[in-house]
């Protein structure tokens, strides 16, 4: 028997009063408040006792639940709510498999294809005249899901996801207060220099909640484990022609071999000090393998660390890369029409050098944690 899990145990006549007590637990503070008002499962009982709705195990992330709804769904209870024998964390069975890349694709996923949204990854302005280097200005309103975030001193890139949530990079923003973050919807030209034409005004948002990855890791000489988190919004995003959703790639996608695009407002050339740009900036980029990205860092002498959540995307000459700035963006991808969320800009040893690629999360590993993530 595996420690920290529950386990088929035989009932005797003396555990009788107590299965019977839990059925009790269950029946009024899961059963009653689900029927009588849509409720989320055991909510008054997590209220009562100030317990969590969510748990991870052995990197997996699920619910906390009452015990008997865990094992009536066939699923397997283990002790790390903080609720003893009554609400436990709930680990759906296909969570057994070891290996890692199974475990993260897809395990909670009860939506259906990510395509889901009628609207996402569709730009609807294509002829407004007018950290990325070596590319071109962006057109205004050519990536409408692009996010500028302000944090303090510093700035990052965002996606919006739905009404309400952006994706950033976790490393950008898992230290900041939320007092001290601004997000930036439908913007173009961060200066309002007027010298650009802007037919629909930029949207500025609060932040109310940040949900970095629970399996963030941040590293100081290596690139960030599981480099997202989502933001919500103080108020629902209206969607317009400058500002609408990207859409979120299956589990299964890979996208070696394509070319992506990524855009930001980070640094244009490697100038000690330079700050970013103030116009949207694009770059297409390669999407090459983990181990081509290994031997390439090799052949500069750099010891780079890749998971299997992490890719990398760039030309082997370099000079067209992201940079100090553009972290947290998006890397998209054009698919069946739609642009869709290949990864997060998240580090690189370097900007526009040779043989240094930039390296991003990859998003088909997390896809549906971002899911769950937002449906608030």
């Amino acid at each position: 028997m595996i420690a920290g899990r529950w386990g088929g145990v035989g009932v005797y006549p003396r555990q009788l009063p107590l299965l019977l007590f839990l059925f009790l637990l269950f029946f009024l503070f899961s059963v009653l408040p689900v029927a009588a008002q849509q409720a989320d499962e055991g909510r008054y009982f997590r209220n009562m006792f100030t317990l969590p709705d969510q748990c991870v195990h052995n990197g997996i992330q699920a619910s906390c639940t009452f015990i008997l709804s865990c094992l009536f769904r066939g699923d397997t209870p283990v002790n790390k709510c903080g609720g003893g024998f009554i609400y436990t964390c709930c680990i759906p069975t296909i969570a057994t498999v070891r290996s890692d890349a199974v475990r993260h694709i897809n395990l909670f996923n009860r939506e259906p294809p990510t395509f889901n949204n009628p609207q996402c990854g569709i730009q609807r302005v294509s002829q407004f005249a007018k950290r990325i280097i070596g590319g071109n200005e962006a057109r205004f309103g050519e990536f409408p899901w692009q996010a500028h975030i302000r944090i303090s001193g510093y700035q990052c890139g965002g996606v919006l996801i739905n009404h309400y949530f952006v994706a950033t990079a976790a490393h950008c923003v898992h230290k900041a207060r939320l007092n001290q973050i601004t997000v930036h919807l439908g913007e173009f030209d961060t200066k309002d220099t007027g010298e650009y034409d802007e037919p629909f005004p930029k949207e500025t948002f609060a932040v109310l909640e940040k949900r970095i990855h629970p399996s963030f890791k941040y590293m100081l000489t290596q690139p960030d484990r599981f480099d997202i988190a989502v933001l919500r919004l103080n108020r629902p995003v209206i969607y317009r022609d400058n500002i609408l959703p990207i859409c979120l790639p299956d589990p299964s996608d890979d996208f070696i071999g394509e070319v992506g695009i990524v855009a930001g407002w980070g640094k244009t050339d490697n100038s000690f000090g330079k700050t970013g740009t103030n116009i949207l900036r694009k770059v297409m980029v390669p999407i090459i393998s983990n181990e081509e990205c290994l031997r390439w860092h090799h052949h500069k002498g750099i010891d780079v660390k890749l998971h299997f959540e992490m890719f990398c995307a760039g030309h082997s000459q370099g000079k067209m890369d992201a940079c100090l700035g553009d972290s947290g963006g998006p890397l998209v991808i054009h698919k069946n029409e739609r642009w869709v969320l290949a990864g997060i800009t998240s580090a690189g040893f370097g900007c526009a050098v040779d043989h240094q690629p930039g390296i991003y999360h990859k998003v088909s590993i997390t896809s549906s944690w971002v899911i769950s993530s937002v449906k608030t």
